[in-house]
């Protein structure tokens, strides 16, 4: 499929894994933060929030105050019963790496509707991302083709980073947590409360060991253990997941006695990607324009993927893969496009390049085979082609090391069928925590906060800061999403 360079580049770094200001001298000390009404949107979608909206400027280099300063968007949805208000508010961490909080909160806000009850929720767009001094790179309308040579990802790569009005040695996690307690501290708040989603679990646990004093409890949904390097067993995990799903498929009498076993469906589909991929014209599903695709193998497997995330989509998968057995790929090219969209609206590439090429590439094993995977290789290679010429931020040696912290209340939450950050993350999570408990939500994938009784005993959790008022015995009366038996839905 013919793109233009900005597409191919967004694609691209999918595959993997600048709201710019001036340079300004300021005092970035002693500020006060005023706020005015604001609607939080996120982008591509009808979903908003109200809230107060705010800035604090903040050096770009800390180790420079009087250098460079870049403006930390930030937003405040206050607490329903003013009145009633806790001195101890909620601050959300979105994933990624390079997603805005203020542009995921509307996603989340229903989510946390009940603990805004009696608690502000104060929102940070990491730096890099939404309206902090955002990294992205726009290449124009040079037209490449969607398979890309290592050699082509690096330059681009390279381009990004020539393009960039920004250091982006300084948009680590590190840095970024030193922001957040700046603005803790200029807003007055003795002790929060943490909320953080997939890479958002890995910002809120640095957040806890810097400024363990600061933090009155802990929510990690979709765990990233301190130990884990992103991007390095996405294959693995993917092809488990998989595994889990399909089983559960056969298991199933109405979706074993409609499908049978999708494993063989999966790798026969490979093998048609792998010697003669199919090539379809079919409508855009954002656009509405027609345009050729050529179902490749890292095309498919991209599609898979990132169909595997939500609970929702998972559900499809089984009817997308009989009908591309059938002949017909343009369902499973369909929705795999509107994912794809989804991630380009709301990830800043730049950023996500900086955390990782920073924090976890350099860390990976040298002789990393993934070959035998659905993904193969194809992560693992693009992202350390990148990482070649991205700017690398300094990161201590013991970074990757466990949090250890034996006060603070954390609650875990994994998804059964996540493809991304399985239950085993959160067990490992788990034990650096001698007041914790780990929660597997059935039949679930990635984020799991919205579910069932989830949102109520996070804000019991938030209330009382004892895990011993919730009750997990709540979380088996969620159970799956039902498989898709036709086009239509599931089986009524």
């Amino acid at each position: 499929m013919p793109l233009t360079k900005s597409q191919t580049w967004q694609i691209t770094i999918v595959l993997s894994l600048l709201s710019c200001i001036s340079p300004a001298m300021a005092d970035t000390h002693n500020q006060s933060i005023e706020f005015s009404p604001c609607e939080l949107r996120l982008p591509g979608t009808s979903l908003s929030a109200k809230a107060e909206c705010g800035s604090r400027l903040v050096a770009e280099n800390p180790d420079d105050p009087n250098g460079r300063s870049i403006t930390i968007n930030l937003a405040r949805i206050a607490a329903r019963k003013e009145d009633q208000r806790a001195p101890d508010p909620i601050f959300f961490f979105a994933g990624g790496p390079g997603q805005s909080a203020t542009e995921a909160f509307p996603i989340v806000a229903g989510s946390l509707a009940e603990a805004n009850e009696f608690r502000d929720i104060i929102l940070v767009d990491q730096r890099g991302t939404g309206g902090s001094n955002k990294l992205t790179c726009d290449y124009g309308e040079v037209e490449l083709e969607l398979d890309l040579s290592v050699a082509e990802v690096t330059q681009l790569t390279r381009e990004c980073v020539a393009e960039l009005d920004a250091d982006p040695r300084y948009y680590t996690t590190l840095i970024a947590m030193q922001d957040i307690d700046h603005i803790r501290d200029a807003l007055g708040y003795e002790q929060i409360n943490l909320v953080g989603v997939s890479y958002g679990t890995r910002a809120a646990q640095v957040y806890l060991r810097q400024y363990p004093e600061h933090v009155r409890s802990v929510v990690l949904d979709s765990v990233v253990p301190p130990q884990l390097l992103l991007g390095m067993e996405h294959s693995d995990n993917l092809d488990a997941a998989l595994d889990k799903l399909f089983q559960r498929c056969v298991n199933e009498t109405a979706c074993g006695d409609r499908f049978g076993d999708l494993g063989p469906q999966l790798q026969a589909l490979i093998d048609i990607v792998d010697t003669q991929p199919p090539a379809l014209r079919m409508r855009m599903p954002t656009s509405g324009e027609f345009d050729d695709i050529l179902v490749t193998r890292d095309v498919f497997a991209v599609a898979v993927r990132l169909l595997s995330y939500s609970s929702e989509t998972q559900a499809l998968l089984p009817i997308l893969l009989e009908q591309a057995s059938l002949g017909d790929w343009q369902p499973l090219a369909a929705q795999a496009m509107l994912q794809i969209q989804n991630f380009e609206d709301v990830i800043a590439r730049g950023m996500e390049l900086s955390v990782i090429c920073s924090e976890d590439e350099p860390f990976f094993p040298i002789d990393i085979d993934q070959s035998n995977t659905l993904l193969g290789q194809l992560l693992v290679e693009l992202l350390q082609a990148q990482c070649e010429v991205w700017p690398r931020g300094d990161v201590p040696g013991n970074y990757h090391a466990p949090v250890e912290n034996n006060e603070v209340p954390v609650l875990l939450l994994s998804g059964e069928y996540d493809p991304v950050t399985p239950p085993r993350y959160g067990d490992q999570a788990a034990l650096q925590f001698a007041n914790s408990e780990h929660w597997v939500i059935p039949g679930r994938g990635h984020s799991v906060l919205r579910h069932g009784c989830v949102p109520q005993q996070v804000a019991l959790l938030f209330e009382s800061a004892d895990l011993s008022m919730l009750d997990a015995q709540c979380i088996e009366q969620i159970g799956p999403m039902p498989f898709f038996l036709s086009m239509t839905g599931p089986q009524p």
